[in-house]
């Protein structure tokens, strides 16, 4: 009798609590697992450059056009140092990469320009200087919390498994930490390279951050079965914060488009995105993900 007065008399103060216990007891649902480092990565900066004014070699002892290549990849180099010596500021140490050939600063493309009133065109170059990042403190491959702190583009291409057999789909994962134009390419066994985003069915080359995607996913009109020649297959993402050139392909079954030429020509194309006549520089990077095909059981 006294119980049921006392529940009558505060039901309502006793629901609350009942709810508000409950509340704090109800576990919270686990984060989606971190994407894993990607089996090998590409870091560099493209770098638009105006290497002055060309003028034809004259005995007279006037500017050629090997010096304005060499005082842009100069320029270029100067400003690369500048740029990745900033990192130090959120912990991150760098080396230049450095080309047996190229020096530390390729020449992606060059074209001339006219700019303003000199009657002279410039020659403007896009370049590309290559970097390997470390953590200042360890000396190891910095992990994507310090990416993240230091506003590094960080792009993972990954898969669910590293092994697939004979009739089985696979299923690529995508994922930035900045909003990021990109394309995703396979390069099968036995060298072919077809992109399968965009595609003709799917025309997303704009990813944003921190939002994962699918290959396949809805909207495209393939997949991605195993079937022979078993063996290494390789995954590419290119990713950059400016919109990529476009690069001559053919479409085939599934409406994904193939290359005809090798992965270095492919790789060389997809780096033209500072226009000539434009002093710009922004990240590039490749992301590569490989996995092993087997026949059946």
């Amino acid at each position: 009798m006294v119980i049921s007065f006392f529940l009558r008399r505060h039901a309502p103060f006793v629901f609350i609590a009942i709810l508000f216990t409950s509340l704090i007891f109800v576990p919270a649902a686990a984060a989606p697992p971190a994407p894993p480092p990607p089996d090998a990565e590409n870091r560099s900066l493209i770098i638009g450059v105006d290497a002055g004014a060309v003028t034809a070699a004259k005995p007279g002892g006037k500017e050629t056009r090997a010096a304005a290549l060499g005082r842009g990849q100069k320029s270029a180099l100067e400003k690369a140092r500048d740029h990745l010596g900033e990192l130090g500021k959120a912990g991150l140490d760098f080396d230049l990469v450095r080309t047996p050939s190229k020096g530390f600063v390729m020449i992606v493309g060059q074209k001339e320009v006219k700019t303003g009133k000199d009657a002279r065109p410039h020659l403007w170059l896009e370049t590309e200087a290559g970097f390997v990042l470390k953590n200042r403190k360890t000396g190891n491959r910095p992990d994507a919390a310090l990416l993240d702190r230091a506003d590094l583009l960080d792009v993972r291409i990954w898969t669910d498994r590293k092994e697939y057999r004979e009739g089985e789909t696979i299923t690529l994962n995508l994922l930035g930490n900045r909003d990021f134009y990109g394309k995703v390419v396979q390069i099968d066994v036995k060298g072919k390279i077809r992109q399968l985003l965009p595609n003709n069915y799917r025309q997303m080359s704009v990813f944003e951050k921190d939002k994962r995607y699918l290959l396949p996913d809805e909207g495209d009109r393939y997949q991605l079965a195993v079937r022979p020649p078993f063996g290494v297959i390789r995954f590419i993402v290119y990713a950059t914060r400016l919109p990529m050139s476009h690069v001559n392909l053919k479409t085939i079954s599934g409406g994904i488009y193939e290359y005809p030429s090798s992965r270095k020509a492919f790789s060389r194309s997809v780096r033209h995105v500072i226009p000539a006549g434009e002093e710009k520089m922004t990240e590039f990077c490749e992301a590569v993900w490989d996995i092993k095909t087997l026949p059946r059981k």
